[in-house]
């Protein structure tokens, strides 16, 4: 996918920093690990799915513009307006629960091209604090366009709701997997990121 034009982009940026510090009031957010964003990229963001304001709590913390990988249901199922927003933002679309192979290119291109991604491997918005088990998609990709992965993690305790906080811990860089062709290294890469989020999950807790 190509980027958007320059007006989206310094619009999304005007958001994001114009507007992140009223977000963060008004949610109660606080976070730990700013430091671990890598200056510029390209890298994978990754984190767990709370709730439907995850990508704005993403973007308000990465300074670099995030392009997010979205559910296709967002592009079709709200009309052309939303398809419209969102697409001028940088988002796509992904057939969930298949090898959905136009979007994994379209990623791969916003990676090689030294841009940022952003998904939530759930795949899905997970209500509780359950233990992430991550889907392949994101570490197959970071292994074939060879970028770090950045884990994200978003807490709360109990169900989301207005004026509850939420703890977001941003982990330092993960590599990709050495062999992009070995099953093996892809699922050792796999449970890392999987160790890398509930671990953060777990000291957020506290």
């Amino acid at each position: 996918m190509k980027r958007p034009n320059g007006l989206y982009r310094a619009l999304y940026q005007l958001f994001a920093r114009g507007f992140g510090w009223v977000y963060v009031l008004l949610l109660r957010v606080r976070v730990k690990g700013l430091r671990n964003i890598p200056r510029k990229g390209p890298f994978l963001v990754c984190a767990n799915h709370r709730c439907v304001l995850d990508p704005v709590t993403l973007a308000v913390f990465f300074r670099q513009h995030l392009y997010f990988m979205a559910k296709r249901e967002l592009f079709t199922d709200h009309g052309a307006f939303v398809e419209k927003v969102l697409r001028a933002a940088g988002a796509f679309p992904v057939e969930r629960d298949s090898a959905d192979l136009k979007s994994l290119r379209e990623a791969l291109a916003v990676l090689r091209r030294g841009d940022v991604l952003a998904l939530f491997p759930q795949g899905r918005v997970v209500r509780g604090n359950a233990p992430v088990s991550p889907k392949g998609g994101a570490v197959w990709l970071a292994a074939h366009a060879g970028v770090p992965i950045v884990p994200v993690s978003i807490f709360c305790r109990g169900p989301w709701k207005f004026g509850r906080r939420l703890s977001v811990r941003i982990g330092r860089p993960l590599p990709p997997a050495p062999d992009r062709h070995s099953r093996g290294a892809l699922k050792k890469a796999a449970a890392q990121l999987a160790d890398a989020l509930n671990r953060q999950l777990e000291e957020s807790a506290f």
